[in-house]
């Protein structure tokens, strides 16, 4: 374990860099390159002009100029957070090995379920699947799977998808909706669906996105794909699974 004075002396290195605000920012970028809007994040720089690392400067640089509820709200709670716990949020943002490890499997039913698996002492994954069944001359049931990373309990990426079936007595099924969305703040990497594909087999409705994480500082390393999936039967059964790739 290092002790305090390494830390301090880590993190005392980490702020002179900092201080400069974007200085880490390749030449002729500028924090507007942090920039993009959170939900529908605009492409990765060219890897070749990507800067170097984040700092904690470009990144409350990046959440300013995001301009959408969720930056600021990530950057309110951000601001909140000591100097060395701003640093650590910082470094985890941009380890490839942190976003990829945001999988899991679960299964159940009738009803949802929350966990939260903590990851190391500064992060953990929330995985979150709702049912939600709506009345009518013809009801319907939703499943809703998210898996969320957070540091220091702040959320930073959510991936969701869903999907709307109809049934009857259990056996009959037809889907009426599916779809996929993310909510981005995590300035080192862009996420966006490959594909979306909603459909069923049997009496089971399911949809499945394609998720390609483009890095935008070159300290995150090497693209991450990632495949989320939900499941859902007639009879009220759910299977959720989220795999990256290595």
């Amino acid at each position: 374990m290092r002790n305090g004075s390494t830390w301090r002396s880590r993190f005392g290195t980490a702020a002179v860099a900092g201080a400069a605000a974007v200085a880490v920012l390749a030449p002729g970028a500028s924090a507007a390159a942090f920039a993009p809007s959170v939900r529908q994040p605009l492409h990765a720089a060219d890897s070749a002009q990507l800067p170097t690392q984040l700092t904690v400067a470009s990144y409350q640089a990046w959440l300013k100029n995001a301009h959408a509820p969720e930056a600021a709200k990530t950057l309110k709670a951000f601001t909140a957070l000591p100097n060395l716990k701003k640093y650590l949020f910082v470094q985890h943002l941009q380890k490839r090995s942190v976003y990829q490890a945001l999988q899991t499997q679960l299964k159940g039913g009738p009803r949802g379920l929350h966990t939260v698996v903590p990851y190391n002492k500064f992060v953990s994954f929330a995985h979150d699947v709702k049912v939600v069944k709506t009345g009518g001359r013809k009801p319907t049931t939703n499943v809703t799977f998210t898996v969320t990373e957070r540091i220091f309990n702040i959320p930073v990426t959510a991936e969701t998808v869903w999907v709307t079936y109809q049934a009857t007595k259990g056996k009959r099924l037809s889907v009426a909706g599916g779809d996929a969305r993310t909510v981005n703040t995590n300035a080192a990497i862009t996420v966006k669906a490959r594909n979306i594909s909603k459909g069923q087999t049997g009496a089971t409705a399911h949809t499945v996105a394609q998720w390609h994480a483009t890095p935008r500082v070159a300290s995150f390393g090497k693209a991450v794909d990632q495949q989320q999936s939900i499941d859902a039967s007639a009879s009220g059964y759910w299977n959720a699974r989220l795999d990256s790739s290595s």
